[in-house]
């Protein structure tokens, strides 16, 4: 599995629909703005998520896009599958698109790939956009205040 820049926004855009999932539709320049994703590029992925069933909109001055379910019910791995396809490393060891090798039952290199996709996959499917909302709410508590420059007055 190789995470593409745009698997990568996919997860922050979700993590920020998340964190601000209460609030209802939220508006691309304010994802974008969070999340330093450009725009343009942001409402491509916004789109295919959508068709992918994991976003809704709503048009008008307080429309945007939300997530269409919680965000306890969102995997990381869903997002990751929509934009970059399989987590599994090579095609052999894939569950979502397995291509036969002609050595396929011989190779002692298709353990280790599949021990690789195992535990990638275990980690991104047991992680929910709840479980990072909290993370990212533990991350913002923990981090030190700024204090203005003294040096300035």
């Amino acid at each position: 599995m190789r995470l593409s820049t745009k698997g990568e926004y996919a997860s922050r855009a979700m993590l920020e629909l998340a964190l601000r999932f209460a609030d209802g539709p939220q508006h691309i320049r304010d994802i974008s703005a969070a999340q330093d994703i450009p725009g343009r590029f942001l409402e491509q992925i916004l789109l295919q998520l959508k068709r992918a069933g994991y976003l809704r909109s709503r048009k008008g001055p307080r429309g945007g896009y939300l997530l269409s379910r919680p965000p306890e019910r969102i995997s990381v791995a869903e997002v990751i599958r929509v934009m970059d396809g399989p987590l599994a490393p090579i095609d052999c060891v894939s569950v979502t698109a397995h291509e036969l090798c002609p050595k396929e039952e011989t190779c002692v290199l298709k353990g280790l790939w599949k021990e690789t996709r195992d535990a990638i996959a275990g980690i991104l499917e047991r992680t929910t956009l709840a479980d990072l909302v909290q993370r990212t709410k533990a991350s913002r508590k923990a981090a030190p205040l700024r204090r203005p420059d003294s040096n300035n007055s």
